[in-house]
């Protein structure tokens, strides 16, 4: 990560999030915002409530993957796992869309 005076030119090489790491990345640059009194503790609480929600789901695919796995190597299988990560929120899954 490079130096810089204020957390958004800290972020500025990120153009899009796409690893657990630029998760961790950006939230560690929140605290140090706060400390810098550059955000409120408001917006450090969305955020981290933002990634909690973000890990709880990310944990749930990996459970999801694992149990694909399980049902595959005992003859099942579970072809909607396929489509983990792009169900519609509030919609409801129906086969084959």
């Amino acid at each position: 990560m490079k130096a810089s005076n204020n957390t958004l030119e800290s972020l500025s090489d990120i153009d899009r999030v796409e690893t657990t790491g630029q998760v961790r990345r950006i939230g560690a640059q929140m605290l140090l915002a706060l400390a810098r009194k550059e955000i409120s503790a408001t917006d450090v609480e969305a955020a981290a409530k933002m990634m909690a929600a973000q890990a709880m789901h990310m944990q749930t695919e990996v459970k999801l993957a694992m149990a694909a796995i399980t049902l595959r190597e005992k003859g099942a299988n579970l072809a909607d796992v396929a489509r983990i990560g792009q169900q519609l929120i509030g919609g409801t899954a129906t086969s084959g869309s």
